[in-house]
């Protein structure tokens, strides 16, 4: 081995060997939802009670500003609004003159952790979009695991997070038939100019989920 390798080699050792803490700033950081995770799917992550925090997203096909509070460490809430400027919407005035803008939306996240990790991994579940339109309605299951400076995510995911070509089907389904029919999610004021609507039954729902 040469000396060059050797150092690469023990410096892998080293950054591998120093124990990361999970729960932290510097390990974590919001995805494209103000929620702890990776891109577009979360993890089993919190951050300290009063923590807050504003995300902006600058991305295709939708803008989004979200604001984050975790008022207790185990639970994480935010509130977000959204422009889909290929989304446009066209209104007419009193004058009858017709004004167009791209889509907006708003709704409310929530994630809360259900066990912390120890010798088995962290336990988190979620719901994205409660009460909206429908346009980002998903919900999820997630466990995190930190080996070193490793940390792992694997979470099953309902609704728009239920897009992988391999699915599973609902475990929920055992437990009640209802659980297999997702109501309708094109729902709201991108389709009918009424709003989000509050849909319980489409929790958690559907004949298959995706693994993420």
């Amino acid at each position: 081995m040469s000396q060059v390798s050797k150092k690469l080699y023990l410096s892998l050792i080293f950054i591998l060997s120093i124990e990361a803490k999970s729960d932290s700033f510097n390990f974590n950081s919001y995805n494209n939802h103000g929620s702890i995770g990776l891109i577009n799917t979360p993890s089993a992550r919190f951050y300290d009670e009063s923590v807050f925090g504003i995300t902006v997203l600058d991305g295709e096909p939708d803008n989004k500003l979200t604001m984050t509070a975790n008022p207790f460490d185990w639970l994480e809430a935010s509130f977000f609004y959204t422009d889909i400027p290929d989304r446009e919407q066209c209104r007419t005035n009193s004058e009858n003159e017709e004004f167009c803008q791209g889509y907006k939306d708003k709704g409310f996240n929530l994630k809360i952790r259900l066990k912390q990790e120890g010798k088995l991994p962290a336990i988190a579940i979620g719901i994205n979009d409660i009460g909206g339109t429908g346009l980002y309605g998903s919900e999820y299951i997630v466990a995190s695991y930190g080996i070193n400076k490793i940390d792992l995510s694997l979470g099953l995911g309902w609704g728009t997070l239920n897009g992988a070509d391999s699915r599973l089907k609902n475990p929920f389904s055992y437990i009640d038939d209802s659980f297999n029919n997702r109501p309708d999610e094109k729902i709201g004021y991108v389709y009918d100019n009424k709003g989000g609507n509050f849909q319980a039954g489409r929790y958690f729902s559907g004949e298959d989920i995706s693994p993420f």
